[in-house]
């Protein structure tokens, strides 16, 4: 049945509400970011400069931040004080970050307006930017607000640091190094083995009696990157006066510094002190010492190394520790590998027994290894500090031969 004139069935044509206007655009947040980003500093006018300083969005403050520093005249300067004086934290924040474009007599008053802000972002940003800054007088203030800060704070500039070349940034690291949380003690430890210098060492020295295990791992391994050779002594003396834990972190950080910076220990008049110290761990109480000798006992290419190796591996009372004596042996080739992996094929103990199958499985379908003495060409990446991504290679070379 037809509707009546005076209704309407909600299908009728009608005029929207809305009127479109052809041409314009309509820009989003991250839009406005990207501008930021792209667009040259002198493009872009001081009033939206620090609108968009002032914005909820990470992204827009970020790069308004940015494109200020990037300008560091006077007008940027006025603009990134005016927000650091009444704006909001994370604005504030966004501010300190890049006060470090800016020269340092310019900058210096908005720096210690920052490291005295009640909110610890904005405190962390200007840490940031004094780290950028790469001057003498950034880095006292650094070392100076360090002393008593926050370990967020130390965090920061250890990350800051990380790829600093400069003594003078040593100070500065020195008051991170002093952190309650250990794993920024061992970034700190990180930074001090890419500065470099000779004023690192010291430091480095120090912790090596670290109440922490880890920290001592990385004490370890920044000793020998920054000395060398010159280190091996010193950290046999470490490991004989360590016990437990401690004496298991640094035997695993001499073993892996001397793969990844090519140290042949058999080669250095060190040898005979820090296989001292191996024999000694491989008698230790503890299991996870013992565990740890094992790797370097196998990868030292030197006669009493490998006798070492061998008492080690018959007498071994706790089977765990043992089957991984027979895995280290047989994935670093040593001459002895073939004569444990026969025992442990035959052994009363699971877990020995175990670990020899599961060899024998994998090699039935590919070859066998052998080590190569007379290849004496580094093979792989032999650096530091690559990122987590990146993994430096076992420093043994072999040939194949069919299995």
């Amino acid at each position: 049945m037809g509707n009546r004139p005076d209704q309407i069935s909600g299908r009728e044509p009608r005029l929207s509400a809305k009127h479109s206007t052809y041409g314009a655009r309509r820009l989003s947040l991250r839009g406005l970011a990207t501008l930021l980003h792209a667009l040259p500093p002198e493009q872009i006018s001081l009033e939206v400069a620090e609108a968009a300083l002032r914005s909820e969005d990470f992204y827009v403050r970020y790069h308004a931040a940015q494109m200020l520093g990037k300008r560091a005249d006077r007008d940027a300067r006025l603009i990134m004080g005016a927000v650091l004086a009444d704006g909001e934290a994370p604005s504030r924040a966004s501010v300190a970050r890049h006060l470090g474009a800016f020269s340092w007599f310019s900058a210096e008053p908005l720096l210690r307006q920052a490291l005295a802000d009640p909110d610890l972002r904005v405190r962390e940003g200007a840490v940031y930017a004094l780290c950028d800054m790469r001057n003498l007088q950034a880095f006292r203030l650094l070392a100076e607000t360090l002393d008593t800060a926050p370990d967020l704070l130390r965090a920061a500039a250890a990350y800051g640091l990380r790829d600093c070349q400069d003594s003078a940034a040593v100070p500065a690291l020195a008051a991170a190094l002093r952190a309650t949380d250990p794993d920024v003690r061992s970034a700190t430890l990180e930074a001090l083995g890419a500065n470099g210098t000779a004023d690192a060492v010291p430091l480095v020295r120090g912790a090596l009696n670290d109440p922490d295990p880890e920290v001592q791992y990385a004490a370890a391994l920044t000793l020998l990157e920054l000395i060398g050779e010159n280190g091996l002594a010193e950290l046999a003396a470490a490991i004989r006066a360590a016990q437990g834990a401690a004496r298991a972190a640094l035997l695993r950080g001499l073993f892996h510094a001397t793969n990844y910076l090519g140290i042949e220990i058999a080669e250095d008049d060190a040898s005979g002190a820090l296989l001292d110290a191996v024999e000694e761990s491989l008698h230790s109480a503890a299991p996870e010492v013992r565990r740890a000798a094992v790797w370097l006992a196998a990868w030292v290419r030197h006669p009493r190394a490998e006798a070492l190796l061998e008492t080690a591996y018959y007498g071994e009372p706790d089977p765990e520790v043992k089957a991984h004596a027979l895995h280290v042996a047989v994935n670093l080739m040593v001459e002895q590998s073939e004569a444990f992996l026969s025992d442990g094929l035959a052994s009363d103990l699971i877990e020995v027994r175990e670990v020899a199958t599961h060899i024998v499985n994998n090699r039935s379908s590919g070859t066998v290894a052998r080590y190569d003495k007379d290849d004496k060409a580094r093979h792989g990446l032999a650096l530091p500090h690559m990122g987590d991504d990146d993994w430096s290679d076992v420093d043994i070379h072999f040939t194949p031969l069919d299995g």
